[in-house]
């Protein structure tokens, strides 16, 4: 999968991302048809936000009149995590003194050309940017924040990406480095899936001595097909009869060497891994043999290595991002996340089980003890009889 083309061509209003103008939604489907690739976004995206947003004062006003802040926050972030670039619809109130604040799916802006002054004036949405040949009707044209002074009741739009060399319009995602590793994992799992559904192999080579017409070629193949195709039919007997004295010609076929495949699986593995920065396989759920005593030890050293690196530097960006929008309304940078404390999470589960099996211990000695005491009571009160 190559690097998109960029349109910088200037009769267009908007300028293409991409040789189709699809490249946002490329991401998204090699994103979701990866299964490790999937795994990976969506955990990152839950040490982006952690535990939410830490409490803020009453007076702050929600940026909009249905959500919080913590609900526009996540949106952002999940469509950061995907697409490393987010952004927001702005509105000023009829009163003139307040802003209110939208999600804008990133997927659907399309950003116009610079001007003489290095600024980007325009915008254009779109829900779907594959039908806009067909209907051009349904792409709005909306003002960038910053373009003009602020109108009451105007919408304008805030496009926010970390500044990436060489890239001058739209955020690229640096996962897509290793976008041919993670087309080859979902490929991988079609073919798992295939290798099943056909039994695993195609491991027999039936071959007829004479040449059947059309119609009794499709006969067999679906009598085959129908007997032995599936996980269900593995292991059949394989009954042939032959027509007129002469049979069928049988022969197997040799597997491909397993060890290629798990090879191959090592590769990819390793290559979605390293593109998108995991300090740890085992971030990805991906065992790992290493030096740590406990596996609870490897995710820890993991995680807090993965938060200096990545996580924190890609907050800040967000937060920093939300924090002036309170500025615009007039309240302090307020904004934060709260973390959640693994060493505690992993400590406090541990000290739990210590406590339910000491208590179990504790229960049975006393049982124990109970049962000792009436046996020796029973032999005494049998020695006073006799």
């Amino acid at each position: 999968i190559d690097k998109p083309f960029i349109d910088k061509a200037t009769r267009k209003d908007w300028v293409r991302f991409g040789y189709d103008n699809l490249y946002p939604q490329l991401c998204l489907d090699l994103a979701n048809s990866s299964p490790l690739q999937k795994a990976i976004l969506e955990n990152k995206l839950s040490y982006l936000y952690g535990a939410g947003i830490s409490k803020i004062e009453d007076n702050i006003y929600t940026p909009n009149l249905s959500e919080t802040w913590g609900q526009l926050l996540y949106k952002c972030m999940t469509d950061y995590t995907y697409l490393e670039a987010f952004a927001i619809q702005v509105i000023m109130t009829e009163s003139g003194n307040k802003f209110l604040f939208y999600h804008q799916p990133v997927d659907q802006v399309r950003l116009g050309q610079y001007n003489d002054y290095n600024m980007i004036e325009k915008a254009y949405l779109c829900t779907n940017w594959s039908k806009i040949y067909s209907s051009k009707g349904n792409v709005a044209e909306i003002k960038m924040w910053g373009s003009e002074t602020p109108k009451k009741g105007e919408r304008y739009l805030m496009y926010f990406k970390k500044h990436q060399l060489g890239e001058y319009y739209y955020a690229i995602p640096s996962w897509m480095s290793a976008a041919n590793y993670v087309a080859a994992d979902a490929a991988l799992s079609q073919y798992y899936n295939n290798y099943i559904r056909n039994n695993f192999s195609a491991n027999l080579a039936i071959k007829y001595p004479m040449e059947p017409d059309e119609e009794k070629k499709q006969e067999l193949y679906e009598n085959l097909q129908r007997s032995f195709g599936g996980s269900e039919n593995a292991g059949n007997i394989l009954l042939l009869f032959g027509e007129n004295g002469v049979s069928p010609e049988i022969s197997s076929i040799e597997s491909v060497n397993a060890d290629l495949y798990n090879s191959v699986c090592d590769t990819v593995k390793l290559a979605i891994v390293s593109a998108n920065r995991l300090t740890s396989p085992i971030l990805a759920g991906i065992s790992t043999s290493s030096g740590f005593s406990s596996k609870s030890d490897e995710i820890i050293a993991a995680t807090v290595q993965y938060r200096l690196t990545v996580i924190n530097s890609e907050r800040q960006f967000i937060l920093d991002a939300f924090n002036d929008l309170l500025v615009m309304n007039g309240y302090k940078r307020v904004l934060t996340i709260e973390d959640y404390n693994l060493a505690k999470e992993f400590e406090g589960s541990i000290e739990d089980n210590t406590d339910k099996q000491n208590q179990g211990i504790g229960a049975d000695d006393s049982e124990d003890q109970k049962v000792d005491d009436s046996k020796a009571e029973n032999n005494v009160e049998t020695k006073e009889v006799e």
